[in-house]
């Protein structure tokens, strides 16, 4: 599960339609299970979870924060976002009332602002992203809906982590999950807050590294501590 390197990218970015059947031949498993039970959403909670995440990043050398955009009223974000059919939710207010993204992708960042292996997007950023994976996986008549009203938050090399904002086809029981686009259509967070609870274990890990690298075992504890059942 470590990052993914940019020859596999390249490799699979083509074949994605295969992996979640873009015929209509394959079923994405959704998580069964139907206890989960997610807290009611805080900004407060949100922005805490964030600034844990920036100070762990940068007690490991990474500064993060030289990159990192001002924040963003309601008001203004939602200007910036008239480009978005899809509806702002109080997740996505919340993440852009913290820091406003950052201007350049990850190849483009000293030290990037990573959730796991996208970088935070800026608005701008956003917007062509969300061009870009609405002309690839949005073009496949089982994902339109869901993706046409999915936020890319995060990004890399063609791959994103979406917020639904009108429901989700790859579970019942979570309102608003954090799904990858990316070599398939996979709920990854079981939500904006779980995701980044998650990413802040990982980087205060003694075994996490600069380049992102990470013992798989350890990743997936992590991962599972957090989001339970989540690739079951």
């Amino acid at each position: 599960m470590n990052r993914r390197s940019f020859l596999e990218i390249l490799i699979t970015t083509f074949a994605a339609s295969k992996l979640y059947g873009c015929s209509g031949d394959t079923v994405v498993p959704q998580i069964k299970h139907k206890d989960i039970n997610i807290p009611k959403f805080s900004t407060e909670v949100l922005h805490n979870s964030l600034d844990k995440l920036l100070k762990a990043f940068e007690a490991k050398g990474m500064k993060v924060s030289e990159s990192l955009l001002p924040p963003l009223d309601e008001q203004e974000l939602r200007e910036k976002c008239s480009w978005f059919p899809g509806d702002l939710t109080e997740e996505i207010i919340a993440l852009y009332s913290w820091r406003g993204g950052q201007v350049n992708d990850a190849w483009g960042s000293e030290y990037p602002f990573w959730f796991r292996d996208n970088s935070f997007c800026s608005i701008e950023r956003a917007k062509n992203e969300y061009k870009s994976m609405m002309d690839s996986y949005g073009t496949y008549k089982e994902d339109h809906f869901m993706l046409k009203n999915s936020f890319p938050i995060a990004s890399f090399n063609g791959g994103w982590y979406v917020i639904p904002t009108k429901g989700n086809n790859l579970s019942s029981v979570l309102e608003r999950p954090i799904i990858s686009v990316m070599q398939g259509i996979d709920v990854y967070f079981y939500s904006i807050q779980k995701m980044v609870d998650t990413c802040v274990e990982w980087v205060e890990n003694d075994k996490y590294k600069e380049d992102g690298l990470y013992p798989e075992e350890l990743e997936m504890e992590i991962w599972s501590k957090h989001n339970p059942g989540i690739f079951s």
